[in-house]
């Protein structure tokens, strides 16, 4: 046969091999020159192509080109390693899936020399992988180092004309879908999901490679569990180390860089974060988080950054600026970044990290716009050697102000460390009025000129500030002052509370307030400053006000399961009933609270007395008055002095008739009980008057007003007839 003759038989069967391949012979071009070898660039992984290449264009080139494969399983990194590959040219060892029984999908490659090239390793695309991958050489016929297929870098053939594509199979299973993948808002910027697109979360009280989440926990926060040794892969943006840690019920739960991950229960779709924050110690896992939670028994919680290093701040810094340079920066290196990476914080860091540019150009982190810095002398996590360094250097508490509690008293506000806070109800908002020894009692919660107080969890009110006589700066919540109790000796300590019937610990969204005037004394208010009242006609527990009486007289009314609290100076015990339409109606020591149709504006009294039955509510039934001549002695909750008759006995009152004229006895509803101010030691009770009227005692002592007093603190009735005397505590 002649040469010709062969040539063009060679031909024909190329043609039909293409043809067989559902593509169309190109035309016939001359073995290009070997090129110069370059230095070989990583492999490169892409997203799974879905449309399978059923026509691709082959580059004819000489007949040395071959590559051996053999089965293996897929490395922890994604990857699969071929053997030996021989290419004529340079060109690319691309990885194909299996689909209806030929190559499929691309899902990764890897560059390769003209020549030999021994275990070429190519990342792959693990979601897409199939038992059966392909591994076929194309060539580098466009742009030099750049893969362009489909494209001009189509797949090569070898001798006998056929396109190099051998098989291979991954054992050991494949791993399916991502465990990890990236969601993407515009609050909280990327974070990690499950595979479905599920938010996930980590939990500031575990620590790396253990859960510290079980039982209610974990039904509220299910943690997010996989196979013993199944394989774990992470989509891609997530660079960060994924593992597992078996849980104290032996089911396998996956961490990310040591961190448990879990759900939260009332997370209802993808994209929700419902979680965030919740209890300033669960946050959305980020894919990098550069600020933790450290803490210490003396300091309480503080931000250390990812090694447990931990971080200060200046206070001769100014929000969104450093002052700190040439050796102050040397002895307090600032915390940088990368410009345009942006800080995230791990579970517990609830306020808002951000960035500055410094003087020299680089990029320091911020917290609530203060720069953050290491110290020098610090050396190992857990190091605080720098707290308090000339008055001026401290760590970063995560919160201002934050949610504490107690059975007793329900939530309230405590400081980043736990420490119960209190507002004055003689201070009025905006402005405190304890300064001096009151003061020194009571430190008000300072900040530095600038900051701007962080708010935790669950606190609905606003942080504010406030500047003090002395020039320093004062935290307020919802305009109140808030200060420190001095006999508070550990953190959740409340002694505090209604200390002088002045004092309360600040409740996070108090309900019913303090007011008063000169002609009423204090009464109560609610959070507007509308006047409050009390039906005389009413029981301990029960309104009897309905119909049109509670359109004149409407009732104070809470959304069912609120708990009413009161701010400084509402010593008595709130509560809640049920009126007959089903809605929730506040009480005071038991007696239903009301509106008056006519108030019109804070401070207005109109109801006061109508019908004899309507009156406003003081705070206490009594409290403390005194005098220089007489010293402390008993008062009702208006101020007006109360008095003694030593003719009565013990829980019997013989005053009645013009005495009772004269001397009005101190009365309550049925059911209701009397409320002792602050420093009124002896008991309180209550006797049945020949009348059917409930008269207050004080240690069985019967308590009366003197009709000639009045005004608070009048004490015209001391002393009269020698039987008639102000009533010491």
């Amino acid at each position: 046969m002649s040469k010709r003759m062969g040539l063009w038989i060679g031909l024909m069967l190329f043609g039909l091999v293409l043809v067989s391949c559902g593509g169309s012979a190109p035309a016939s071009t001359a073995t290009p020159e070997p090129e110069p070898v370059v230095e070989e660039p990583e492999p490169t992984a892409v997203p799974t192509q879905e449309v399978v290449q059923e026509e691709p264009e082959v580059v004819e080139t000489a007949v040395t080109n071959a590559v051996t494969v053999s089965d293996q399983e897929l490395s922890a990194d994604n990857t699969v390693t071929i053997a030996s590959v021989t290419a004529d040219v340079p060109g690319w060892l691309v990885i194909h899936a299996q689909a209806d029984g030929k190559p499929g999908p691309i899902l990764g490659y890897a560059p390769v020399q003209a020549g030999d090239n021994s275990d070429v390793v190519v990342q792959i695309d693990p979601t897409g992988a199939t038992e059966t991958l392909y591994a076929m050489l194309h060539v580098d016929a466009g742009a030099e180092g750049e893969y362009e297929f489909p494209g001009a870098d189509g797949p090569a053939t070898d001798a006998e004309g056929n396109v190099v594509t051998p098989p291979f199979n991954l054992t050991g299973g494949l791993a399916g879908e991502p465990v990890l993948m990236l969601a993407e808002n515009d609050t909280l910027g990327s974070y990690l999901t499950d595979a479905a697109g599920i938010t996930l979360y980590t939990f500031a009280r575990d620590v790396p490679g253990t859960s510290n989440c079980y039982d209610q926990c974990a039904l509220n926060w299910p943690p997010l569990l996989v196979e013993d040794g199944a394989a774990l892969t992470a989509g891609d943006g997530i660079s960060g180390e994924l593992g597992t840690t078996a849980r104290d019920d032996n089911t396998v739960q996956v961490t990310y860089n040591g961190w448990p991950l879990y759900y939260w229960v009332n997370d209802a779709a993808p994209g929700d974060t419902t979680g965030h924050n919740v209890g300033n110690v669960w946050a959305v896992a980020y894919p990098e988080t550069l600020v933790f939670l450290g803490s210490s028994e003396e300091l309480g919680s503080f931000l250390v950054d990812k090694e447990g290093m931990t971080l200060y701040r200046f206070n001769s810094d100014e929000p969104d600026k450093s002052n700190c340079y040439d050796q102050c920066a040397t002895n307090w290196p600032p915390l940088l970044v990368e410009e345009g990476q942006m800080p995230t914080g791990n579970a517990g860091v609830v306020g808002q990290l951000g960035t500055i540019e410094r003087d020299d150009g680089a990029i320091q982190v911020t917290y609530e716009g203060m720069p953050l810095y290491y110290w020098v002398d610090d050396a190992a996590p857990g190091d605080t050697n720098g707290q308090g360094v000339n008055d001026v250097w401290f760590v970063v508490p995560p919160y201002t102000v934050r949610l504490g509690g107690s059975d007793a008293l329900g939530n309230f506000l405590v400081d980043a460390a736990g420490w119960t806070l209190y507002t004055f109800s003689r201070d009025v908002p905006g402005t405190s009025n304890c300064y001096d020894q009151c003061a020194l009692a009571w430190p008000p919660l300072l900040a530095q000129a600038g900051e701007i107080p962080v708010t935790g969890f669950g606190i609905p009110g606003d942080l504010g500030t406030t500047e003090r006589d002395d020039g320093t700066i004062q935290v307020t919540y919802n305009g109140w002052p808030l200060y420190y109790w001095v006999n508070d000796e550990a953190p959740g300590d409340t002694t505090g509370h209604n200390v002088g019937n002045v004092w309360a610990v600040a409740y996070p969204d108090p309900l019913v307030f303090l007011d008063g005037s000169e002609e009423l004394g204090n009464f109560l208010v609610d959070s507007a400053g509308m006047t409050l009242y009390r039906f005389n006609l009413d029981e301990p527990g029960a309104s009897n006000c309905v119909d049109q009486c509670a359109v004149n007289w409407p009732p104070l009314l809470v959304e069912e399961g609120r708990v009413p609290t009161g701010n400084a100076g509402v010593v008595g015990q709130l509560g809640t009933i049920e009126r007959d339409d089903g809605t929730i109606q506040v009480t005071y020591q038991g007696m239903p609270l009301y509106y008056w149709v006519d108030d019109a504006a804070p401070g207005d009294t109109n109801g006061q007395g109508v019908n004899d039955v309507w009156f406003v509510v003081p705070p206490y039934t009594v409290r403390l008055g005194s005098s220089e001549e007489l010293g402390d002695f008993l008062v009702d909750g208006s101020g007006m002095t109360l008095y003694m008759f030593t003719n009565d006995e013990a829980n019997v009152s013989n005053c009645t008739d013009q005495c009772a004229v004269n001397w009005p006895p101190l009365l309550v509803q049925a059911g209701e009980a009397p409320v002792p101010g602050f420093g009124v030691t002896g008991e309180l009770g209550v006797i049945m008057r020949d009348d059917e009227t409930l008269q207050v005692t004080y240690n069985g002592l019967p308590l009366y007003h003197w009709a000639n007093d009045t005004a608070p603190g009048d004490t015209t009735g001391q002393g009269l007839n020698d039987v008639w005397f102000v009533v010491s505590p």
